[in-house]
C-alpha cells in the first residue's frame, strides 16, 4: 500500500514544507531506519519493493508492507533494462505518488524518465529506485539506483558517536607537566595534549614522572613512545601496558638520552586505541 505524506497547516503550506525538505535531503533519496525499500525478484516478471520512506524533491512517499510491480515479458535473445521509479505528479492542488515501471529499449540501454519541476503547478518527477536487467525472457538482476539517507534519529546518533569528547585532565605530574586527553568513540581515536614547565630533573632511562587517571579502555594496545621536544635534550611520553615498575598502564614522561632539568614543553599526539 502506498501513502502520500503531505504536511499542511494554517500557516505553512505543503509547498513551503517541500522546499524545506528539499534543502534537508538534497532533492531526493531513500530514508531508512531499518526499512530501506529493498527489492526482491519474485517471478520472471514481478519485483516486490519492501517497506520504506523516500523523499522525492521535497515530498515524501511511504510503502507500507510491500508493493509489487509487474515487468513486461522479455523477448528471446534480447537484452533490456527497465526502470522502477517513484513518480510524483502535481496537477494544480492535487499531488500523487505512484510506483511506475518505465520499459527500456532493446539492447539494454536505460530509458529516459521525467525530471520536470513539480513546484511549477503541473509537473512529473521520477525518482529512479531500481534498474531491472533482463536477458531474454528472464530478469537477471535488480540494481539499486537511488541514494540512501539516514533517518534524523540515525543521523543524530551517528554524529554523536563520531564526535570528540571534551578535554579531560589527568592532572599535573611531579615534574610540573599537565596531561589532558579527549577521545572519539566512533573513530576509536585518542588525542593527547601536554603543556608545562619542567620543574624537576628527568634522568636518562628512569621511570620518569607518571600521571594517574587515564582510562584503560582508551589506552594503547602495545608499547608506545611519543617524542616530546625541548630546547636541548628531548623527552619521551611513554606508555607500557606491562612492565616491572609502577608505571605499568600509565603515561609517564621520561628521558631517553641525557637528563633534562629545565625546559618548557607542549604538544599534541593522536593514536588509535582499537
Amino acid at each position: 500500500m502506498i501513502k502520500n505524506i503531505n504536511i499542511t497547516d494554517a500557516e505553512v503550506s505543503a509547498e513551503l514544507h517541500g522546499y524545506m525538505y528539499l534543502a534537508l535531503y538534497d532533492y531526493y533519496g531513500i530514508l531508512h531506519a531499518g526499512s530501506r525499500m529493498t527489492a526482491e525478484i519474485i517471478s520472471n516478471n514481478e519485483i516486490k519493493i519492501n517497506d520504506g520512506i523516500l523523499c522525492n524533491y521535497g515530498r515524501f512517499m511511504r510503502i507500507v508492507g510491500s508493493e509489487t510491480v509487474r515487468i513486461e515479458n522479455g523477448s528471446s535473445g534480447v537484452k533490456r533494462t527497465d526502470l522502477i521509479v517513484a513518480r510524483f505528479t502535481t496537477t494544480g492542488t492535487k499531488e500523487t505518488h505512484t510506483l511506475t515501471v518505465i520499459k527500456g529499449p532493446a539492447g539494454g540501454a536505460e530509458p529516459s524518465y521525467n525530471q520536470t519541476d513539480i513546484y511549477s503547478g503541473t509537473g512529473t518527477r521520477d525518482l529512479v529506485l531500481y534498474a531491472v536487467h533482463l536477458n531474454g525472457l528472464n530478469i537477471t538482476s535488480v540494481e539499486r539506483k537511488c541514494q540512501e539517507y539516514m533517518s534524523i534519529r540515525e543521523l543524530i546518533e551517528n554524529v554523536s558517536k563520531n564526535a570528540w569528547s571534551v578535554w579531560i585532565s589527568c592532572g599535573i605530574n611531579a615534574c610540573g607537566i599537565k596531561l589532558e586527553y579527549r577521545y572519539n568513540e566512533g573513530l576509536k581515536l585518542v588525542e593527547l595534549k601536554w603543556d608545562g614547565n619542567v620543574t624537576a630533573p628527568i634522568a636518562n632511562n628512569t621511570m620518569g614522572y607518571m600521571w594517574e587517571g587515564f582510562p584503560t579502555d582508551k589506552s594503547p594496545k602495545g608499547n608506545m613512545f611519543i617524542p616530546v621536544q625541548t630546547q636541548s635534550n628531548d623527552l619521551t611520553l611513554r606508555y607500557y601496558p606491562s612492565t616491572g615498575d609502577i608505571t605499568a598502564s600509565h603515561w609517564t614522561l621520561t628521558a631517553m638520552h641525557g637528563t633534562v632539568s629545565k625546559a618548557y614543553v607542549c604538544g599534541k599526539y593522536t593514536y588509535s586505541y582499537e
